[in-house]
């Protein structure tokens, strides 16, 4: 395999799956809300994750993509999808019960920033320089504004719900990093590495079975497009558009779809669901949005960390 990764994806291409990303990902927060109405939080992480391993084997079966043969990279890979897909997967359904969809969509929107601390401190794929500094510092702040702790009265379901979903935030940021690091270098096409990181992200939830899916369970149509959007669409055909992105673009730059993300899942919720935000959520949100924007801001300074 070649030592490093490299795209033949026009970049156009690339950005046309970068817009569509955000439109996918960021109205999911909105069919969750909607197939909660039928659904436990348990049985929609389920139902859509294995929606997406089997998206990924009908598509394995038409194209018969080659993939990795080494042990490790599927290792990486699998590591990968339990983090990336697996977990956060069943935070945000959980979280959706004592937070609405657009509140959701916020918390998502954090991922640019989480990715830059892990891809500088953890895993150091990349490094800061000032304006990446002074972007993940106005970034924090923002997510200090969003959780508003000057509104906690009690550490209840509403408290324990942002903090999943920001942990959730923080799942992605660490996956994708992970495979800029271990993965793309092994020059593995974003197709294979889509294939097993769904696939093992399903095979994780097939574990789980008896603890997401107790009891039984009443299903209508809107439901069913729900499922069928965010399993098919959300976990299937837009992991494929994502990596293929993140290997073109690297971590911070892909995880930047986050930001266009809340203005289709506030939209949505605002509009269709009635929805309502507290003041501090969108103006943290906008900060957030302008600590990334500070982020790509190119900057001729020497790299500070």
């Amino acid at each position: 395999m070649s030592n490093a990764s490299t795209s033949t994806t026009s970049p156009t291409l690339v950005l046309v799956k970068f817009l569509l990303l955000a439109t996918l990902w960021g109205s999911s927060f909105f069919f969750i809300a909607i197939a909660l109405n039928t659904l436990t939080w348990g049985q929609i992480a389920w139902s859509r994750v294995i929606a997406g391993g089997i998206f990924m084997i009908v598509l394995l079966l038409l194209t018969r993509e080659k993939l990795p043969k080494d042990a490790g990279t599927w290792g990486h890979i699998a590591f990968a999808g339990v983090i990336g897909i697996g977990i956060p997967f069943t935070f945000f359904p959980w979280a959706q019960q004592y937070i609405a969809s657009a509140t959701a969509t916020i918390y998502n929107g954090l991922t640019p920033i989480m990715t830059a601390i892990v891809s500088v401190y953890l895993l150091r794929v990349e490094k800061f320089n000032r304006n990446q500094l002074i972007g993940v510092v106005v970034g924090l702040f923002g997510l200090v504004i969003i959780i508003g702790p000057w509104t906690i009265t009690e550490f209840g379901g509403s408290f324990w719900a942002q903090i999943a979903a920001l942990s959730a935030a923080i799942m992605y940021a660490f996956s994708g990093t992970w495979l800029k690091k271990y993965v793309f270098p092994r020059g593995v096409s974003s197709r294979a590495i889509s294939i097993i990181e769904v696939g093992a992200a399903a095979l994780f939830m097939l574990a789980l079975t008896p603890l997401l899916t107790p009891g039984d369970f009443t299903i209508d149509w809107t439901t069913i497009v729900a499922i069928s959007i965010i399993g098919f669409g959300g976990t299937g055909l837009a992991y494929i558009w994502f990596n293929d992105v993140l290997n073109s673009w690297g971590p911070t730059r892909a995880s930047a779809v986050t930001y266009i993300m809340p203005l289709v899942g506030v939209f949505l919720g605002v509009v269709f669901l009635s929805e309502t935000l507290h003041w501090n959520e969108p103006v943290g949100g906008l900060i957030v949005i302008m600590g990334v924007l500070i982020m790509r801001r190119k900057d001729k300074t020497p790299a500070l960390a």
